[in-house]
């Protein structure tokens, strides 16, 4: 809570300044009075300014005029709200006074001008409900985008999961495509020579010396499926 709300909450007890004899008092019940030694805290009650619950001004503004503004906080019609107070307590002729003499100075410049302090005390407590509005709002904003921030890096991360596992399982699919087609060609090439061994052998039967016309091939390097190609029928490697 802060220290002007604690003080409104309990009323305030005011300095005051000379008053004419029977002055104090003299207002009907409820009725500021420029004059009022005390201001109870149902004085402070209506002071609520427009009810924002999404601002509009950025957390990084530096004049909080638009946040009063947005809470629709207004000067009273007498012109005088604490802004107008705290020009009169810095005015340099005061500066050399204690604080107690230029508050008592300032107090007894508002009254003669007809001012009830409680409209000044009163414009002070809406400036500071519209700053705790606004505290709260954007305290939200930061909540909600929290937790908009988390869902979606969530998101991002399953995604990004299941990418990594979409392309792990491809290449994993690769590899095992690979090796499957590496051992289908080498049970080729196996079954390749036997079914030229056989036909060599056959075809042997009929030559009587000379270069048997079926050609074998070696098998190349299990580990380079490329080099297996196979030999130029213009090379035969054996003859039965």
């Amino acid at each position: 809570m802060s220290k002007l709300k604690e003080l409104v909450s309990r009323g305030v007890r005011l300095i005051v300044t000379d008053q004419p004899e029977g002055g104090e008092g003299t207002a009907a019940a409820g009725t500021p009075e420029p004059g009022e030694r005390e201001i109870p805290a149902e004085a402070f009650e209506a002071a609520e300014p427009r009810h924002v619950t999404h601002s509009e001004v950025p957390a990084d503004v530096v004049d909080f005029g638009a946040v009063y503004a947005e809470a629709g906080i207004e000067l009273p019609l007498h012109g005088y709200g604490i802004e107008k107070v705290a020009e009169m307590l810095e005015a340099k002729r005061l500066q050399t006074l204690s604080r107690e003499v230029r508050a008592t100075a300032v107090l007894a410049a508002i009254e003669a001008a007809g001012v009830p302090l409680r409209d000044v005390i009163q414009d002070a407590v809406r400036r500071d409900k519209a700053l705790d509005a606004f505290e709260a709002a954007k305290g939200r904003e930061v909540q909600e985008l929290h937790t908009r921030t988390k869902t979606r890096a969530e998101a991002i991360k399953t995604e990004m999961d299941a990418f990594l596992k979409e392309r792990n399982d491809e290449l994993e699919a690769l590899k095992a495509g690979e090796e499957k087609a590496n051992r289908a060609f080498l049970e080729l090439q196996s079954r390749k020579r036997r079914e030229e061994d056989r036909l060599a052998s056959l075809v042997g039967h009929f030559l009587e010396g000379g270069e048997n016309p079926i050609t074998t091939a070696a098998p190349p390097p299990a580990s380079d499926p490329a080099a297996a190609a196979p030999a130029s029928p213009n090379k035969p490697d054996r003859a039965s």
